[in-house]
């Protein structure tokens, strides 16, 4: 009998040991998993449909020829030429544009002309076709500044625009135009914003 509880003895110690030596062997990973947050956040973001204008800022051409005001984040890209530069502001939403725009060849205008070269220049670098005919003129006017007004609007009433053009200058060489243009789909809380900055346009 003393042998039977022997052998079940050194077979217990037996399994002992192999159970001992093979946890020491296993090694159990634990799986990654991402922290559950206790609390919510703190503010969710609000979707905006409209690009809100942020504080405005002032844009001063280089030659000090106009100024006006308009929001920061509107990006700007200039382009030089050898008898004309543009300084361009786009919205946020790409829906709109305005631009200053000032010609220089070197030889004095007439000023009975402006009024067809303003025109001339709204068809070529306004429109979408980059031909005349496509921009229709609707309000023409003139200020007391000097500065002559168009209301104008492409001939099929996907975009209009306004500008304002003059000569400056002694000799004067040097036509200016200023132009606000948007498509027909601009939002009228970005239709406000550009009002605002026609509204602020002027002489530094």
């Amino acid at each position: 009998m003393r042998s039977q509880y022997r052998i079940l003895f050194a077979l217990a110690v037996f399994l002992a040991i192999m159970i001992s030596s093979c946890t020491n062997e296993i090694q159990i990973v634990s799986t990654p998993t991402a922290a559950i947050p206790t609390t919510g956040p703190t503010s969710v973001p609000q979707q905006v449909d409209t690009p809100v204008a942020s504080a405005d800022g002032t844009f001063v051409d280089r030659n000090n020829l106009l100024a006006f005001d308009l929001p920061v984040n509107w990006p700007r890209e200039n382009a030089s030429k050898r008898e004309y530069y543009t300084d361009t502001f786009l919205s946020p939403d790409g829906a709109a544009k305005i631009e200053s725009f000032i010609y220089n060849d070197g030889e004095p205008f007439d000023p009975s002309k402006n009024k067809d070269f303003a025109l001339y220049l709204l068809n070529t670098y306004y429109s979408n076709s980059g031909t005349a005919g496509e921009i229709k003129i609707v309000t023409d006017q003139m200020m007391d500044t000097g500065l002559e007004r168009f209301e104008w609007a492409a001939e099929d009433g996907s975009y209009s625009g306004i500008s304002f053009f003059e000569l400056r200058g002694d000799d004067l060489t040097t036509f200016l135009i200023f132009t606000a243009r948007w498509t027909s789909a601009t939002d009228p809380a970005m239709l406000d914003v550009i009002n605002t900055a026609i509204a602020s346009f002027r002489t530094p």
